[in-house]
């Protein structure tokens, strides 16, 4: 079963248990109010089993990388929803809901661990003697960097006057550079990618701090800060320095 196939059923098992659609994303539009927004994973599913089909490792793990991102505002309001029936005493009807919601976050779960899976024998088949393990840096570095611009929406003239977003450019281009020379086995190339972004990723968040020192409007600085630990967390991720680990192994092995 492909993976769109899969995500329909999860969908449709989802709502025959609860009897109710699966929650939607809601935006305000400045014409129609709130309006329903889609989620974004069909169309990027579909480009992994694109992918997969054609047997393109580089496209596949860019859409995995997709995934993660268009994934992450959607896993949040689902969690939030699954929030409303975690007190089972209150309603026994509560239990079942909950169990529905807990499997179809962890159906999702598994669409994006099953691709990773797939894009790592997809390196071994193309002729790798050793496929790299998927590490989808690229799709964490723009998740956060998708949620800091929503965070920073409404202070646009802040933002611009720092240009806050761009601090993250660096960064996103070596997770991007290391999608590419991780899917094409280019270990050494894959490994400097992956020193480089822990250097682009630092130098962001310390600029992110200064700029926290200079302003002092309470609710900027809430979002600033979240943008800094997010960057700052990403710039020491332990997953990074163990694939660094590996990729290092890999070379001295070859």
């Amino acid at each position: 079963m492909g993976y769109v196939a899969r995500w329909e059923q999860l969908k449709k098992d989802f709502e025959t248990i609860i009897n109710a659609k699966r929650p939607m994303l809601k935006v305000n539009d400045a014409d129609a109010g709130v309006v329903t927004k889609s989620s974004g994973i069909t169309p990027v599913l579909k480009d992994i089993d694109t992918a997969l089909q054609k047997k393109e490792r580089k496209p596949l793990e860019q859409a995995i990388n997709k995934l993660m991102v268009v994934r992450g505002p959607y896993a949040t309001l689902v969690a939030k929803e699954a929030g409303k029936y975690s007190d089972w005493n209150a309603d026994p009807s509560h239990e079942a809901i909950s169990t529905a919601y807990r499997d179809f976050q962890m159906g999702l779960q598994k669409l994006e661990i099953d691709a990773a899976a797939d894009a790592k024998k997809l390196q071994v088949t193309k002729g790798a003697a050793e496929g790299i393990e998927f590490f989808a840096l690229e799709g964490d570095v723009k998740g956060t960097v998708s949620a800091a611009k929503k965070g920073l929406a409404k202070f646009a003239a802040l933002e611009k006057k720092h240009n806050l977003i761009k601090l993250s450019d660096a960064a996103v281009k070596q997770a991007e550079i290391y999608t590419k020379t991780a899917a094409r086995t280019e270990v050494k190339d894959a490994k400097q990618a992956l020193i480089n972004f822990k250097a682009e990723a630092k130098k962001c968040a310390d600029a992110l701090a200064k700029v926290l020192k200079l302003e002092t409007d309470k609710e900027f600085l809430k979002a600033l800060t979240s943008y800094h630990d997010a960057m700052h967390a990403i710039s020491i991720l332990a997953r990074i320095d163990a694939q660094i680990k590996n990729l290092t192994a890999m070379e001295q092995s070859s």
